[in-house]
């Protein structure tokens, strides 16, 4: 049976962000680690720079960052670029937690429900799209490039990680082996395509680290160690159906 990722989601950001995770996040990423953000993912402080670099926007543009999760990561790039942001994620508790920081923040965001493949969002409304690594949970990646390209703008920029596999992980939607023929039906010119420097050994220490707090892990979450450790052993075992994980810049033709 597939799994249910949006109730999965939902289960996920109803609680507080893991401290335990932080602290293993921090502890293999070092100054790497953007603090404060609860990324929810494999992004680093630098990722967040280039994705700053690439999106070419600024004040008076709309960022759209699909796959928003708590906010944190689209908030930061939203401020360094002066961007108005829309966020956009398939589960309510992530974008509740998202406004919140936004209002801390003091930032012109607007936070709303939907998906890859159906945004909500209007032809041409968007300047740029960001995704930081939320594009596998898709189950059909050529139509969500298809809804990007059509909120964007023509000369719109795309910027967004994920993984290409070289074969199908168990206990995730279908992936693909290369997103460029994707990008390319889909209406986009492909700038980079870029290997990300070291992401295989960051994600086994991740979760190698994750796994040997497991105890911690589940007494935070309420689950058992058993529940715990079979997530997190999936995760690991996911790796080995990875070849790279992607650095991805285009543009709207």
């Amino acid at each position: 049976m597939e799994r249910d990722w949006r109730a999965a989601f939902e289960e996920t950001y109803a609680g507080s962000p893991s401290r335990v995770q932080e602290r293993v996040w921090r502890d293999v990423l070092g100054s790497e680690y953007p603090v404060g953000l609860d990324p929810s993912s494999w992004v680093t402080l630098s990722e967040l720079e280039r994705f700053a670099r690439e999106l070419r926007v600024g004040p008076g543009n709309t960022l759209v960052d699909l796959g928003c999760g708590r906010g944190g990561a689209g908030l930061w790039v939203a401020a360094a670029l002066g961007a108005r942001l829309v966020g956009i994620d398939i589960a309510q508790a992530a974008l509740e937690t998202a406004r919140a920081r936004a209002r801390a923040m003091e930032l012109a965001a607007d936070f709303r429900r939907g998906s890859f493949e159906s945004t909500g969002l209007n032809d041409g409304e968007a300047d740029a799209v960001m995704s930081v690594d939320a594009l596998l949970f898709t189950p059909n990646k050529a139509a969500a490039l298809l809804e990007q390209r059509r909120i964007l703008r023509p000369g719109g920029r795309l910027v967004f990680t994920s993984w290409d596999y070289h074969r199908q992980p168990a206990g995730r939607p279908p992936q693909v082996d290369d997103h460029r023929p994707l990008l390319v039906a889909s209406g986009f010119e492909t700038d980079a395509y870029e290997v990300s420097e070291g992401w295989l050994d960051r994600q086994r220490r991740l979760v190698k680290g994750l796994l040997d707090a497991c105890e911690e892990l589940a007494a935070e979450s309420g689950a058992s160690v058993e529940q715990t450790r079979a997530f997190w052993e999936e995760m690991f075992g996911t790796l080995d159906t990875i070849t790279r994980r992607v650095l991805v810049v285009a543009t709207a033709a």
